[in-house]
């Protein structure tokens, strides 16, 4: 006589890959409390890149105040760069900033509805990531701009000495990064009590192939003016640095 037993073999499993398990572990760190963590994460960031940004640009020393207001196309590129890292700011501490709120932990649906308000916010993180982008680029090419671009500079001075009725005067100026070669005209005309004008020194150089140039002449007046005025002008006669003091 045979006998045959019979037993229950389970089904076989279909054998999980390698891949798809790197692929279920990235899903696990997709979670919502992942995300919100890479979130805030990411905005902290933001707030310490633009802390480097500055401190960068400062030490560097590629931006000044002096060249910005000699300069107002430099200056509206510096106030666009700030403008757009302020926004950045902004939008970054705006997600990191603490919102509350009662969260029935029992009741998924509002525990579902709280993440979602919290990842509605995070999205300006994206935003402030645009913004930080755009005014480190708008920074940078103020910063090389400011320092490989040439910017003039024209500076007059007068002194005088003496005493009684006699005095002299002595007018200098300076031109920086200018046109090459170009003519620059130093002029300086007393005023009397009349309103009349008297031109007492008129002295005239050309800049160097670095665009520099030094001007100084003296002369010898009495005391019957009021004032003084030196005035600086390039080869088209336009004034480029002016000067009036009163006579002493």
């Amino acid at each position: 006589m045979n006998f045959f037993t019979r037993r229950n073999v389970p089904p076989p499993q279909d054998t999980v890959s390698p891949e798809t398990k790197r692929w279920q572990r990235a899903a696990e760190a997709l979670e919502p409390e992942h995300t919100l963590n890479r979130i805030a994460s990411n905005a902290k960031f933001i707030l310490t890149s633009i802390s480097l940004l500055g401190t960068a640009l400062s030490v560097a020393g590629l931006i000044s105040i002096t060249r910005l207001t000699q300069r107002p196309g430099l200056l509206a590129f510096a106030v666009l760069a700030f403008v757009l890292t302020l926004g950045a700011v902004l939008l970054a501490l705006r997600t990191l900033v603490l919102r509350s709120r009662k969260v029935n932990l029992d009741n998924l649906e509002d525990v579902k509805t709280w993440y979602e308000d919290e990842f509605r916010h995070a999205a300006g993180v994206a935003a402030a990531g645009w913004l930080l982008s755009a005014g480190i680029l708008v920074a940078g090419v103020t910063a090389v701009i400011a320092a490989v671009v040439a910017n003039p500079s024209y500076e007059v001075a007068l002194q005088s000495a003496g005493s009684n009725a006699k005095h002299s005067l002595t007018a200098s100026a300076t031109a920086t990064d200018a046109d090459a070669n170009s003519t620059m005209t130093m002029s300086v005309t007393g005023t009397d009590t009349s309103g009349g004008k008297t031109v007492l020194i008129r002295s005239s150089s050309t800049t160097d192939t670095d665009g520099a140039a030094n001007l100084k002449a003296s002369v010898d007046t009495d005391r019957t003016f009021m004032s003084y005025t030196v005035v600086l002008t390039d080869d088209d006669g336009k004034q480029k640095a002016t000067l009036t003091v009163p006579a002493p």
